[in-house]
């Protein structure tokens, strides 16, 4: 591990812990789709093929790693509990925009001056307006303004590695002093934990997190997503469809959540939520994310 590495997306260092090195990255994000995304979702799809209406209790199996699905316990009912799917979140980054808009008008002290607020809150409009008819035209499944359906399943939203425990499946040789690192080749999960952040949601959120929260570039998010597509297409069938809209979406979260905690409005933390310099070059850099995937009305003028 190192907690300094290249952000996906961006050239600048992340002084975070427990980020992976970037020659490690890739295999890191393979292991986890491999070891924990995949094995989970797969009995969600199976669950939602059949009759049942509550998780199925047991195990499942997947590339030999065998899950004690302790989850199913809860007896999710699923006539009962609302997944989030992609046209959801734009309803909060609705709900989010008016809330920023009345604090913007409301404040006494400015985070970010009147005149750059109001040119991010107009463009962050014309944002959550791209979401919405981002699927309209998309020939993978006729236009039909969602993305290709698929089952919700349970999410963590957060795997990384200090979230995570491993175990090393080979033997340690006593002469070799290196042989005790633990690196993602020779590596399995034992074990997830903090599931403070999960949810009940469409499948494809969980995958977008670990390209944006562990992968280092374009060329991995994609890389990785098609590994994904094709596994759940011989799987199930379904059809996963492309990234690029979700990584919009993420983006426009990312710029929304940073906006938010500027104003305070995400209850409690620090008020600025950072230095006014970090902050705006942090919204700057998600809005130039915009730009390079072709969302042209995100280039405003610096200043």
């Amino acid at each position: 591990m190192t907690k300094s590495r290249h952000e996906f997306g961006f050239d600048e260092p992340h002084p975070r812990h427990g980020r992976v090195p970037i020659d490690e990255c890739f295999e890191y994000a393979q292991m986890i789709l491999r070891d924990v995304v995949l094995p989970i979702q797969f009995s969600f799809f199976e669950w939602s093929s059949s009759s049942s209406s509550l998780v199925p209790d047991g195990y499942i199996n997947c590339n030999s790693v065998e899950w004690i699905h302790n989850l199913c316990t809860l007896s999710i009912d699923r006539q009962k509990v609302k997944p989030y799917h992609y046209h959801d979140m734009i309803a909060v980054y609705r709900d989010a925009l008016e809330r920023l808009s009345t604090a913007h008008h409301n404040a006494t002290t400015k985070v970010v001056d009147d005149e750059r607020m109001d040119t991010l809150l107009q463009m962050m409009e014309k944002c959550v307006d791209a979401l919405e008819h981002e699927w309209d035209d998309d020939e993978n499944h006729d236009g039909c303004g969602r993305p290709p359906p698929l089952p919700a399943v349970l999410c963590h939203m957060d795997l990384q590695p200090q979230n995570l425990t491993f175990w090393h499946d080979r033997g340690i040789d006593e002469n070799n002093a290196n042989d005790h690192i633990h690196v993602s080749q020779h590596c399995s999960v034992a074990s997830v934990m903090d599931f403070e952040e999960a949810a009940y949601a469409d499948p494809r959120f969980e995958v977008l997190l670990i390209c944006r929260k562990v992968l280092a570039n374009l060329e991995m998010a994609e890389e990785l997503w098609k590994s994904y597509a094709i596994r759940v297409k011989m799987e199930t069938t379904w059809d996963v469809g492309p990234i690029e809209p979700w990584l919009r979406l993420e983006t426009v979260h990312s710029l929304l959540t940073l906006l938010l905690q500027a104003n305070d409005l995400l209850g409690g933390g620090r008020n600025p939520w950072e230095t006014k310099p970090d902050l705006i070059a942090k919204i700057d850099r998600e809005r130039k994310r915009l730009v390079n995937m072709n969302w042209s009305f995100c280039s405003i003028k610096d200043g």
